[in-house]
């Protein structure tokens, strides 16, 4: 189990890197986009962490959340 952790955790390290370099902004700064989207929606809906998903582009910006179809 703690092999799929740290496969989950790199994978995630590494889309975050990706993305923040498309939208040309830190990875830092998508940390905290995507932190302050989780608690603003949070307070309205009931979700965790491991169920929320935000893609961050140069045209949009897309939230998932786990069981949500697209």
């Amino acid at each position: 189990m703690l092999k799929n952790s740290s496969v989950s955790i790199a994978k995630n390290r590494l889309r975050t890197l990706v993305i923040s370099d498309c939208v040309q902004c830190t990875p830092s700064a998508y940390e905290h986009i995507c932190k302050d989207l989780y608690e603003t929606l949070s307070k309205y809906m009931e979700l965790t962490e491991d169920n929320f998903q935000v893609e961050i582009n140069r045209s949009q910006i897309v939230i998932k959340i786990a069981g949500e179809e697209t």
